[in-house]
C-alpha cells in the first residue's frame, strides 16, 4: 500500500526532529533555563515579596550565585532579566514557528515541556503576591467564619499574611468564583503556615497546567494529528505560562484547563459533562462565561425545533444549579454578583481601551474616556453576538466541525483579552490551549500578545525599581499598545469577513463540494494554502453534535 506524499510527511514529521527544529528547541530550552537561574538569584526583580521559608534555594541558586549574578543588584540585574526574558519569548517564538511547520517532533516537544515544569519546583514565588490574596480570603472564610465578599484583608490585620497581601487589594473583597474561595477556605483549615500556601497553590498551579498539556494532545491528535507539537508548545513551552502564570501559583491555569476539558468532553458526545465542567471554571473566575454562553448555545441549537424549549431548560438549569450550590454560603445584598462587577471594573495598564481612554480623559479633561470604554463594552457584545449567531446557525443547519467549535470558542476569548478592561500576562492562558484551531489572524494576535506580555513586565515588585518602572511604562503605551490597537481591529476585521461571507471560523480551507454551514467533508483534494493558514491539512476534521448525547 502507498500511502499519499501529504500524509507520508506528516508520519516522518511525528517521529523525529529536524536540523532546524532542533535548534529551536535547543534555543527554547535555553532561554527557559535562562530565566528560571534569574529567577532564583537572590534579590531577583521577578521575585515579589517572599516569605522567610520561600526563599531561592536548590541548584539553580547556587548557579546563580556561581555565576556572580547575585552581586549585580539593581538595574544591572534587572537588565539581566529582561534579556533573559527576550531570549526566552525568541526561543519560544521560534519553536512554535518550527512545530506549526512540522519540523518539530511531539515527542520533543513533549519532553521540553515536562522538564521546563519540573524546573519550576525549583524557582521560588515569581511576579504575583496573588496567592497570598487567595489565601487570605480563604482564611476570612475558613478562620474567621466572615464573607470574602464583603469583608476584606483590612478586617483582619493581625493575621499571619497580612504583611504578604499587595497594598492594592487590602482593602478589597475577592473578586474570584465562590467555588475558588471554597476551595481556598478548605486549604485554610490545614495549612498553618504562609510557605504552605504559596507552595500548594503552586502545586495546583503545575498540576493545572501539565494536564491541560495532556487534554491538549489528546484532542489536537484526535482532530488535528499535524498540529500536536505546534498546540502543546503554544501553551506549555510559553514563558508566560511557564513564569507568569505556573510558578505564580494563578488559579488561571485551572479555567485554562477546564475550556479545554470541556471542548475534550464535547468531541467525545459528553455534552451534560461540559457544560458542567465550563460551569465550574465560570466559579473559578468569571471570565469562562463567554464559552459557557456560546456551549449553551450551541445545545440548544443542534435540537430539533420542538426539542429546544426542553434543551435550553435542561442546560441552563444544570449550570444554575451548580452555580447556586457553590454560591448560596456566599450570598447577600452588598454584592449579589459575587465579585462579578468589582472584577470588570478593575483596570491594567495594558489594557487597550483603559489606556486609550486614560488618553482621551486626558485631552478632554476627563470628560469623554467613558465612551471608550463603552464602545470597548459594545464591540464585545458584537462579537459575542455575532458569534452566537455563527453557533445557531451552524448548529441549527448540522453538526459542527469539532475545529471551528474550538476556534469559536477561542474568538471569543481573543476579544476579551483585547477588550477587557484588564490586560495582565496570565490573562492570555484562557486561549491558548484553543489557539492551534484559530485562523492566522486571532492565532497571530493571541501568541503575539502572550509574547509582548512576557516581555513587558520588568520586575515584580515597581518600587523596588522607579526609574526602570517609569521606562517599562512607557515601552508599554508607546509600543505594546499601538500594537494591540492594530491587532485588535485585524481581529475584528477578520471576524467581520468570515461572519458577512459565511467563511470558516476556523483555518479549514473551503472547496466547491463542502458546506460552509455543515462543513462536510466531500472527497476532492485541498489546495495548500501559501500563507500557511492551513498548512499540512489533509481534510475536514470529524463534526460534533452527530447521534445521540451519551449522558
Amino acid at each position: 500500500m502507498v500511502l499519499p506524499s501529504g500524509i507520508v510527511d506528516v508520519v516522518e514529521r511525528t517521529h523525529g526532529s529536524s536540523a532546524s527544529g532542533l535548534r529551536a528547541l535547543l534555543l527554547a530550552g535555553f532561554g527557559i533555563l535562562f530565566m528560571a537561574i534569574v529567577a532564583t538569584t537572590p534579590g531577583s526583580p521577578y521575585q515579589p515579596l517572599l516569605t522567610p521559608r520561600g526563599q531561592p534555594h536548590g541548584i539553580l541558586r547556587d548557579i546563580a550565585v556561581g555565576l556572580h549574578l547575585d552581586r549585580l543588584q539593581g538595574d544591572p540585574l534587572l537588565a539581566i532579566g529582561v534579556v533573559a526574558a527576550l531570549v526566552a519569548t525568541a526561543g519560544f517564538l521560534l519553536l512554535v514557528r518550527e512545530a506549526f511547520r512540522g519540523t518539530v517532533s511531539v515527542r520533543a516537544v513533549v519532553l521540553l515541556v515536562v522538564a521546563a515544569h519540573a524546573v519550576l519546583l525549583l524557582v521560588p514565588l515569581l511576579f504575583s503576591r496573588d496567592v497570598y490574596s487567595y489565601a487570605f480570603y480563604g482564611r476570612i472564610a475558613g478562620i474567621y467564619g466572615g464573607n470574602p465578599y464583603v469583608q476584606t484583608p483590612l478586617d483582619h490585620s493581625s493575621d499571619v499574611l497580612w504583611n504578604f497581601v499587595g497594598p492594592r487589594w487590602v482593602d478589597t473583597p475577592a473578586y474570584y468564583g465562590p467555588l475558588w474561595v471554597s476551595f481556598s477556605a478548605l486549604l485554610s483549615k490545614v495549612l498553618p503556615r504562609p510557605i504552605d500556601h504559596v507552595e500548594a497553590y503552586r502545586f495546583v498551579a503545575i498540576a493545572a497546567s501539565l494536564s491541560t498539556c495532556g487534554v491538549i494532545v489528546w484532542v489536537v491528535r484526535r482532530l488535528r494529528p499535524e498540529r500536536t507539537a505546534f498546540a502543546l508548545a503554544a501553551f506549555g513551552a510559553n514563558p508566560v505560562v511557564l513564569f507568569y502564570a505556573v510558578a505564580s501559583g494563578h488559579n488561571d491555569l485551572l479555567v485554562a484547563l477546564a475550556i479545554v476539558s470541556a471542548f475534550a468532553l464535547l468531541v467525545i458526545e459528553r455534552e451534560s459533562a461540559a457544560v458542567a465542567v465550563l460551569t465550574l471554571a465560570v466559579l473559578i473566575k468569571v471570565t469562562a462565561l463567554l464559552p459557557l454562553i456560546l456551549l449553551l448555545v450551541w445545545c440548544v441549537a443542534r435540537r430539533p425545533q420542538g426539542q429546544r424549549r426542553v434543551a435550553l431548560l435542561s442546560r441552563v438549569g444544570l449550570s444554575a444549579t451548580i452555580g447556586v450550590l457553590f454560591a448560596w454560603p456566599y450570598l447577600q445584598l452588598r454584592d449579589p454578583t459575587l465579585g462579578m462587577f468589582g472584577l470588570a471594573g478593575q483596570t491594567g495598564w495594558l489594557a487597550p481601551p483603559t489606556v486609550v481612554a486614560h488618553a482621551i480623559d486626558v485631552i478632554t479633561f476627563h470628560t469623554l474616556g467613558w465612551t471608550v470604554r463603552l464602545g470597548a463594552l459594545v464591540l464585545l457584545v458584537w462579537g459575542m453576538w455575532s458569534l452566537g449567531r455563527a453557533v445557531w446557525r451552524r448548529a441549527s443547519t448540522g453538526a459542527t466541525p469539532a475545529t471551528e467549535q474550538a476556534a469559536i470558542w477561542g474568538w471569543a476569548l481573543v476579544l476579551l483579552m483585547l477588550l477587557g478592561p484588564i490586560l495582565i500576562p496570565w490573562y492570555v492562558v484562557w486561549g491558548l490551549p484553543l489557539v492551534w484551531a484559530l485562523p492566522r489572524v486571532p492565532r497571530t494576535t493571541m501568541l503575539a500578545a502572550s509574547s509582548m506580555l512576557g516581555v513587558t513586565l520588568w520586575s515584580a515588585e515597581a518600587l523596588r525599581y522607579p526609574g526602570a518602572f517609569e521606562l517599562n511604562l512607557l515601552v508599554g503605551y508607546l509600543v505594546v499598545v499601538p500594537v494591540l490597537v492594530v491587532l485588535l481591529v485585524l481581529v475584528v476585521g477578520d471576524l467581520r469577513s468570515r461572519i458577512e461571507f459565511g467563511r470558516p471560523l476556523d483555518d479549514r480551507l473551503l472547496t466547491p463540494g463542502v458546506s460552509t454551514l455543515a462543513g462536510e467533508p466531500d472527497d476532492q483534494e485541498r489546495v495548500p494554502d501559501p500563507t500557511g493558514d492551513a498548512a499540512g491539512q489533509a481534510g475536514d476534521p470529524p463534526p460534533i453534535g452527530i447521534g445521540a448525547e451519551a449522558l
